[in-house]
């Protein structure tokens, strides 16, 4: 689609495949393996070998953060991606068929979706079923699709009435032809950018989830996890709990200052 080429909208394209992009090359790097157990080696302190120190299994927090990082970075983007994938139709349905059942329907969802205490519900969702990352990304999904879909219905609300609709119109165009060809491409843009700011909270649900036990599972690292299992020896192994959490805080503020100087430029 041209939206796709304008200038305000390729930015955010090329830093989210920039992020992407780098859960790949971090298997390339020349780091030990996260999940390489020397018992040995258990609760080293940050050295040249090691220099994120190990844990209480003797694995390199250095890899197991590294790691972690890609996960908690594959898995936002995937529900951002996957929230406008959801969002934009729901939402474009809503806006053209504006204070009618459909749209009271869509309403009624998005009130309902933003009355839940979003952390304590899945967590106790997450507790009846056997946890996972892909249930993560599910839940991720289904609480982050309603803010795209609000900004696409209010841009159908404005944009469906326009003079060049209203020819499509005139011209024949079935109402689904109509919305999906003449009004949602126009739209689209507004959706994208909006959600991408939402990208730090998609972040900090992700990884308060697995800070909960809920996201990836050991033997595999999760941010999230590591800054949970590290509050045992916050004393005596303070770099644990530290690094993961300072990889996390440079994370999100690397987004939010992407889109403070986005929405500046």
């Amino acid at each position: 689609m041209s939206f796709i080429l304008k200038r305000n909208v390729s930015r955010p394209i090329f830093f989210l495949f920039i992020l992407f992009s780098s859960t790949f090359v971090i298997p390339l790097l020349p780091l030990q393996d996260p999940l390489n157990i020397a018992l040995d080696e258990r609760l080293l302190p940050p050295s040249s070998e090691h220099p994120f120190g190990t844990d209480e299994l003797g694995r390199d927090v250095l890899s197991r953060t590294v790691s972690g990082f890609a996960t908690t970075v594959k898995v936002s983007i995937f529900a951002l991606l996957s929230s406008l994938a959801i969002g934009i139709p729901l939402g474009g349905l809503a806006g053209y068929f504006y204070k009618t059942w459909v749209d009271g329907i869509f309403n009624w969802t998005v009130s309902f979706i933003f009355s839940l205490p979003f952390l304590l519900i899945m967590a106790s969702i997450m507790s009846i079923m056997k946890p996972g990352i892909f249930k993560v990304y599910l839940i991720l999904t289904f609480i982050m699709w309603v803010n795209p879909a609000r900004i696409v219905r209010a841009e159908v609300i404005r944009t469906k009435n326009l003079d060049y609709v209203v020819a499509t119109r005139a011209f024949g165009a079935s109402e689904a032809y109509t919305l999906a060809y003449a009004i949602l491409p126009c739209c689209i843009e507004s959706a994208f950018i909006f959600s991408v700011s939402y990208l730090p909270e998609i972040i900090g649900l992700e990884a308060g989830l697995s800070f909960l036990g809920l996201g990836v599972q050991p033997p595999y690292p999760g941010l999230g996890k590591m800054i949970f299992d590290g509050l045992s020896y916050i004393y005596s192994a303070w770099w644990l709990s530290f690094f993961p959490a300072m990889i996390l805080f440079v994370l999100v503020l690397v987004v939010n200052g992407f889109n403070f100087l986005y929405k500046k430029g």
